[in-house]
């Protein structure tokens, strides 16, 4: 037999338990773990949670997972950290979405809740001038100083939607303005009404 033959079995051998040793001394790919939790970070800075929920979920449910598949590996003497590494790219990925997502969907509430602030501001003044011009009786009396009463409520919750805004609170603020302009047209289009019957002017019907 050649002698080199021989030794083959044993070069196949040696190679085998390099290969396995590689194998049982894998580490974590920290720096993946890093870099994940870099890109958590700038997520959580423009307040994805809030601006950006499901993509944010997403996010932070794949680092839960690499997590979770990183201790289960460093418990192994065989270890693969493979899907790791894969579960920790998407988290990346979706935590760039979400970062993304957040910025947009901000800026847009931002926009919606300032024309939601002007609209329901312009619904007060138009309402408290048709107030102001109101005729005033005796059925009439108790009816107008209920909406006097009401459109002060209104101008104080007005303010505190731009309070809101100003603090960056732009969904309480778009709900608070909304509120405001709904009810502020009420009584506007109610004192108009009013003021068409005493005139003898009756509204057109739809």
């Amino acid at each position: 037999m050649n002698a080199n033959l021989r030794f083959f079995p044993a070069l196949l051998s040696c190679f085998a338990l390099v290969a396995v040793a590689a194998v049982a001394c894998a580490k974590a790919p920290q720096e993946d773990v890093d870099a994940a939790k870099a890109d958590m970070d700038k997520a959580r800075q423009v307040q994805a949670e809030t601006w950006a929920p499901n993509e944010f979920q997403a996010a932070d449910q794949a680092m839960t997972a690499a997590d979770a598949e990183i201790q289960e590996q460093n418990g192994k003497w065989m270890k693969n950290y493979d899907k790791a590494k894969e579960l920790l790219a998407k988290a990346r990925e979706e935590a760039a979405k979400a970062t993304t997502a957040a910025a947009a969907n901000k800026e847009q509430a931002k926009k919606d809740a300032e024309a939601s602030i002007a609209a329901a501001d312009t619904a007060l003044q138009t309402a408290e001038g048709n107030l102001k011009v109101a005729p005033v009786g005796k059925d009439s009396k108790a009816d107008l100083a209920l909406y006097k009463s009401d459109l002060e409520t209104l101008r104080g919750t007005l303010e505190q939607a731009k309070q809101g805004f100003a603090s960056e609170d732009y969904k309480k603020a778009l709900e608070s303005a909304n509120s405001v302009k709904e009810k502020a047209t009420s009584i506007a289009d109610k004192l108009e009404e009013a003021k068409k019957k005493r005139s003898g002017v009756h509204p057109k019907k739809a």
